[in-house]
This record gives structure tokens, sequence and C-alpha cells, in this order.
């Protein structure tokens, strides 16, 4: 069972396929955030640390229950090192990438959704699960601009991954995760706008 969140802080996952304009929108939110008087701590999966840089160079060789291992390993350490630190001091922590990116690529990966829940039962439930999409050729476009791709990057997955989406996203909702979907195709001021809002509402710092 995932544990909810019982620190002072706000703790927000961001999560969809490679492409979406993730980082953009994180950049965004923290800088709205902050103009409103929020303090916000930004990290991301896998981690910076030598057991995230290692998955990262490991992922693009290997694949299955091994990648989904190391991702949860490093997930559990992201939670002790970084998360709940700055949940604990009342920050908003805004992560890109938690356990849906689990639910997408390790099951893209062949490994069952309920193989990676169970490896991942004792991780922190977020308060908000940000889900952010867009249209296909909006997703290739923003692929061929960029200089390296990751293999999960690479070839025409968009309509599964997509669909993958879709089934972790059911999945989070059973376990009583908030959910809030924005296609982020364009409109990024208005995505922004909408997501502040959101987050204001439910945030009780």
């Amino acid at each position: 069972m995932i544990n909810h969140n019982d620190h002072l802080g706000f703790f927000i996952a961001v999560d969809g396929p490679n492409g979406a304009g993730k980082s953009t929108l994180i950049s965004e939110i923290k800088k709205q955030l902050e103009i409103k008087g929020y303090n916000t701590f930004i990290t991301r999966e896998p981690t910076e640390s030598k057991l995230g840089n290692y998955l990262r160079d490991y992922a693009e060789t290997h694949k299955g229950i091994s990648v989904a291992c190391l991702v949860a390993a490093d997930r559990y350490e992201h939670i002790t090192n970084d998360i709940l630190p700055a949940l604990h001091e009342g920050k908003i922590v805004i992560t890109d990438r938690y356990i849906l990116s689990s639910l997408i690529l390790q099951v893209m990966d062949g490994v069952s959704s309920d193989y990676i829940l169970s490896i991942n039962s004792n991780i922190v439930q977020p308060d908000l699960q940000l889900v952010i999409f867009a249209d296909e050729i909006v997703l290739q476009k923003r692929l061929s601009e960029r200089d390296k791709l990751t293999r999960f990057e690479k070839g025409t997955q968009s309509k599964n991954e997509l669909s993958l989406m879709e089934e972790g996203i059911e999945i989070l909702k059973s376990k009583g995760i908030d959910v809030l979907s924005i296609d982020n195709s364009s409109n990024l001021n208005e995505n922004v706008t909408k997501i502040i809002s959101y987050i204001v509402n439910r945030c009780k710092l």
C-alpha cells in the first residue's frame, strides 16, 4: 500500500510521454508559485545520485525487471534523501517523473504493473499527480529537435506509450491519488495558470 504524505509540505509528481514538455512546464510552475510566496523544491528521476546516473546508463542496454528494480531503488533513495526532507520543511515538492513513469516505461519493457506496484509499495503517495501529454505529431517534432535520445524516445512508440499512460492513470486513481491531466500541445501560459490555480486550491500551506 502506497503511504500517504503526512508531512507539512505538498507533493506533486509530473509524468507523461517523452516530448510532452514536462521540464518547461515545471520551470514555469516553479516561477509562478514562488511569485505567490510558496517555497518550492524541484527534483527529478532518475536522480543525480551515483545510483541515478548508473541507472541512466544501465537502462540504455538492459530491459525488464532489473531496470524496474533499479528505478525503484533510486526512487526510495530519492524519497529518503530529497523528497521527505523538503516535505518536512513545508515545501512544495515537484518531481519530474515518479511512479506513473514506471507504470509506462517499465510496462513497455515487459514488466507487469502488479510487479511495479509491489516493489514501489512503500513509496510516498503524491498529493497531486500531474499528467502532461500532447498530440503525437507534437511529441515527435519535439523529440526530433533533441540532440540525443534515450532508447525509450527512439522509434515509433508514442501510441503504446499514450495507451499505457491511460492505464497507469486509472491505477493511480484507484489508489485515491488526485490526477490532473493537461494537454500541453500548445497554450503554455494557459496551462500554467490552470495548474497553479489547481495547486493553490488544494495546497494548505
